[in-house]
């Protein structure tokens, strides 16, 4: 007959203990990750935007590489140009230096609103952080996807002819 030791919790070592779903541990430290990368996203949409208004469209550092290298003007060329008249005021000109500047700079501009709602909803409503933390990831997708799509497009096409020539 064979017989096994059971311990309590407590007596577990911290070798033995091991992940319990739905503790509120876990999800202390998954909103605290969460309100992490939310922050870090945020710098970044920001320094996007910060970037904009430091250059003006013709004085951007970063130059345009796949069109100095191949000669081909790919959907994102004249995208800072376009952010920096945006963050201006001057929605023609943006336009006319990127027909999608705008609809990209609102991703940009939405999801910086968009992370400080959602961090705030989370920090207010930890019993429901999971489910604002995947209505988030689902808003945030589609608002990427719509708003990036003629870039999307773009690459996939590129990414076919390369498969094409192989």
């Amino acid at each position: 007959m064979c017989t096994m030791a059971l311990s309590s919790p407590s007596s577990l070592s911290n070798n033995q203990k091991h992940y319990v779903p739905n503790s509120k541990l876990n999800s202390d430290i998954s909103t605290r990750a969460y309100h992490y990368v939310t922050l870090l996203i945020g710098i970044a949409f920001a320094g996007v935007i910060l970037y904009s208004l430091i250059y003006k469209a013709n004085s951007h550092p970063i130059p345009a590489l796949l069109t100095e290298a191949t000669g081909e003007i790919p959907p994102s060329k004249g995208l800072s140009a376009s952010f920096s008249e945006i963050v201006r005021g001057n929605l023609d000109l943006a336009n006319a230096y990127n027909p999608f500047g705008i609809r990209i700079f609102a991703f940009f501009a939405l999801q910086l609103l968009l992370r400080a709602f959602f961090s705030i909803v989370v920090m207010l409503k930890r019993n429901g952080a999971v489910s604002i933390i995947l209505t988030d990831s689902i808003v945030s997708t589609l608002l990427f996807a719509y708003c990036f799509w003629p870039l999307i497009v773009y690459t996939l096409r590129q990414i076919a002819q390369l498969i094409q020539h192989l």
